[in-house]
């Protein structure tokens, strides 16, 4: 529904904002965080089994708090881009940006003619006009009220990352280290665990990335982690927000350390 964007605000402010990934495919897990103190969740439609179906139920969960919801959507995809905003998302996670020609579509994708983009017109009856009733707020406040981000997860994106940047409209860079790793090794045996990565050259690439964005006043800077102690590095480097867990993950470590400690000295 309709109203100011919390994680957006924080942002302006200079708060750091938490954020936790969404996997799972249903409202009941995201109704629960939601309560737990998060202030933003990436709901991933790029690799998960989910549909827009779903993240209605899932958008109505969160947005019974104050939780700001971002989706990764599957690809650059104007069609995509132009359902999820008249779903309600309040922001766009885009993967693999490599240059600021990329970055201008997707922003042209989130706007309506009169502010420079192709937007097909759906206020008068979409939901992220609270169904018609904010047809008249919507249209001038939406560009305020979104946050478009791009993921630079590839070689090219991190050569072009001042580019990208410095592209109107673009208003978070996210850091991807995952794919950029798989991009830089010989074999996926040389990986440990995700965000422990051992390689010389993807520690230059990103911190080269991560001076680059946080040089700039107009663009924030993300990223991710697999803990809390992550994060919180993220965080002293600069970082502006953080996502250091996700719904799987939580899940999964909580399961496995409950096992563990069952299993000791028995």
């Amino acid at each position: 529904m309709f109203r100011t964007n919390r994680l957006k605000k924080m942002l302006q402010e200079g708060s750091k904002p938490i954020g936790c990934w969404i996997f799972f495919s249903d409202g009941d897990s995201i109704e629960l965080l939601s309560l737990c103190g998060f202030d933003a969740f990436i709901i991933d439609h790029e690799h998960i089994a989910s549909d827009r179906r779903v993240l209605v139920k899932q958008l109505r969960a969160a947005q019974a708090t104050d939780v700001t919801c971002i989706l990764r959507v599957p690809s650059h995809d104007p069609v995509y881009i132009k359902h999820a905003l008249d779903i309600g998302v309040e922001g766009l996670l885009v993967p693999t940006v490599e240059s600021a020609d990329e970055a201008r579509k997707i922003v042209a994708a989130t706007r309506y003619r009169p502010h420079g983009g192709h937007r097909g017109v759906g206020y008068p009856e979409c939901r992220a006009a609270n169904w018609g009733l904010a047809e008249l707020e919507y249209p001038a406040n939406y560009r305020e009220n979104l946050i478009i981000a791009v993921i630079i997860e590839s070689l090219r994106g991190f050569e072009n990352i001042e580019q990208i940047a410095a592209v109107e409209g673009i208003d978070m860079v996210f850091l991807g280290p995952g794919d950029l790793t798989a991009e830089l090794v010989n074999d996926f045996a040389e990986l440990t665990t995700f965000g422990t990565y051992e390689n010389s050259k993807l520690d230059r690439l990103m911190a080269e990335a991560e001076a680059t964005v946080l040089g700039r006043s107009d663009c924030w800077l993300g990223g991710i982690s697999r803990n809390a102690a992550g994060g919180r590095e993220l965080f002293n480097k600069g970082y502006d927000f953080v996502t250091p867990t996700g719904d799987a993950w939580l899940l999964s470590d909580a399961a496995r350390s409950v096992i563990h400690q069952m299993k000791e000295d028995v």
